[in-house]
């Protein structure tokens, strides 16, 4: 316990130093994440993505608060690492061997099995807060959980939040799981077979056969999860399949993650569906992450088994890096049908 109040009250307005380079090494990458009080710019390795709801400063306690599934997914978390209790409301993440649960609306942090009372100098309690649908707990809790390096810029009051994370050689015998899941999101990096391609990072463009071969096996994937509830599979509309396509395409184009662009649209509400999206590699091999991450999150889980669906489209848009923008659009209006 007192480890976690100590590092709890070094706090924002203690925290001055700045960061100044970014080593890189051939066994590690690293996951750079600015984000502001008041701000809902965030900048994830240098590309500026949108958020919801802006970081805050909670008082008493005068403790900055964070929008912990963005920032951790951010960081190199995987989503499908991240579970909500919506009966507790209790949200864990499992990382590098550790645990951690915060509970809303309580200062409480249970690291590994073990319980902490979030305070600054065991005077001012820090509390897990849920605002518009957004988990948001202290910045110094993923130092603490993760070991992830904190920077503060006072002039600007950003926050510089660094995840080192070690990469583990294909090609290394007897290594045979990688410890990074390949759904980290934003990636803008990729791990190189050939080791010999130094030219560049960037991935090879993905035909629109290969795109719509993804897009397919979420809806297979989807209707076998349904099956397995005993409801009937959804149909694919060709025009849903569009309108996905053109939202993850836009968060793509626009780098923000959000079902509201940065001008304040929000394609689902307009067009009167049920949306999830998520952020992961535009890989085949990933397609099942995408799909189970939703699935261990009760909101996205309730679209795709909604007893009245009957129409779904999925759509997918990449960046140069092979990063993806991940689409679901849910219907039971008919005019979503295909037309014949």
């Amino acid at each position: 316990m007192k480890r976690f109040i100590k590092i709890l009250c070094s706090g924002i307005i203690a925290t001055s130093m700045l960061l100044s380079s970014v080593s890189v090494f051939a066994n590690t990458t690293e996951r750079i994440v600015k984000i502001s009080t008041g701000n809902k710019i965030a900048n994830v390795n240098g590309e500026n993505m949108t958020l919801s709801v802006a970081p805050y400063v909670q008082q008493p306690s005068n403790s900055m608060m964070i929008p912990l599934r963005f920032v951790s997914t951010a960081l190199g978390i995987p989503e499908e690492n991240i579970q909500y209790n919506a009966n507790t409301k209790e949200i864990t993440i499992n990382y590098n061997g550790t645990t951690v649960t915060f509970i809303a609306n309580t200062n409480k942090l249970i690291l590994n099995g073990e319980s902490f009372d979030m305070s600054i100098n065991n005077t001012h309690p820090v509390y897990t807060e849920i605002k518009n649908g957004n988990t948001f707990i202290p910045l110094r809790a993923l130092e603490t959980a993760f070991s992830i390096k904190i920077d503060w810029d006072s002039n600007t009051k950003t926050a510089i939040m660094t995840n080192t994370i070690n990469i583990v050689d294909e090609n290394i015998e007897n290594n045979n799981e990688p410890t990074i899941n390949e759904i980290e999101t934003n990636t803008n990096a990729n791990i190189e077979e050939n080791n010999n391609k130094t030219e560049t990072n960037k991935s090879k463009e993905l035909t629109e056969e290969e795109k719509r071969e993804m897009e397919e096996e979420v809806v297979r994937l989807v209707n076998e999860e349904r099956e397995k509830h005993g409801l009937q599979p959804l149909q694919i509309s060709e025009k849903l399949m569009q309108t996905a396509r053109e939202k993850s395409d836009d968060m793509v184009k626009n780098n923000y993650y959000s079902h509201t662009d940065p001008n304040g649209y929000t394609m689902a509400i307009d067009l009167n569906v049920a949306e999830n999206i998520n952020i992961g590699l535009a890989t085949k091999e990933n397609v099942s992450n995408i799909v189970n991450s939703w699935l261990n999150s009760e909101g996205h889980r309730n679209n795709i088994l909604s007893k009245n669906t009957k129409y779904i489209g999925v759509g997918i848009g990449i960046n140069e890096y092979g990063g993806g923008m991940w689409t679901q659009q849910f219907s039971k209006d008919d005019k979503w049908a295909n037309e014949n």
